[in-house]
């Protein structure tokens, strides 16, 4: 017995209410991509709806940056030039977004998302939950040793978080991974402090 229902009347208007809000995300994400300046890049736009508000979370990147950072000002200035065409958007379109703007660089710590993300960093030490040839998820901070088509070959990264856990010698001994892109549940960037 389901927990609650909707009237035929009800329900139409709900799919209405949902149909505007995808539009709408669409459309300011079209607008979002536009307003950015040629050296940054969209890594991540996430919104939050709430009665009456939406909250905008956009994650920048700097791809001429190695670590990919996003300086105070980027931040502001794409924000600057984002609210002014969402407040377009708004004339135009006649539809209040009530919204929030939050805009930040991606972070030392981000998340990749594609292969392409992780050949870019593949210099640095990635923290990885993936599944091994021998069926076990394991994670570990690892280092990309190579990437062949959709397989990634891992080596347990020499980083301070490593040293603490292994001896230098069973560090060096430790075996590399072989995985194919779809078996790596997470990675993302570790910060090694």
């Amino acid at each position: 017995m389901p927990l609650f229902f909707l009237r035929p009347k009800s329900w139409r208007v709900f799919q209405e209410t949902m149909n505007i809000a995808e539009i709408t995300e669409q459309k300011v994400t079209e607008r979002a991509k536009a307003a950015l300046p040629p050296e940054l890049a969209l890594h991540k736009i996430a919104f939050f709806h709430t009665k009456g508000n939406t909250r905008i979370v956009i994650d920048l990147d700097k791809e001429s940056d190695p670590h990919g950072s996003v300086n105070i000002r980027d931040c502001e200035t794409y924000a600057r030039a984002l609210r002014e065409a969402l407040d377009e958007m708004e004339k135009t379109s006649g539809i209040n977004l009530n919204y929030s703007l939050e805009v930040s660089s991606a972070g030392a710590e981000r998340e990749l998302k594609s292969l392409a993300e992780v050949k870019r960093f593949s210099a640095l030490p990635l923290n990885a939950t993936f599944v091994a040839e021998s069926g076990k998820t394991l994670s570990e901070i690892v280092k990309v040793e190579s990437i062949e088509g959709e397989n990634v070959t891992l080596q347990i990264a020499d980083c301070k978080a490593n040293r603490k856990k292994y001896t230098p010698k069973k560090l060096k001994a430790l075996p590399t991974h072989r995985v194919a892109w779809q078996n790596i549940r997470k990675i993302r960037l570790h910060l090694d402090v």
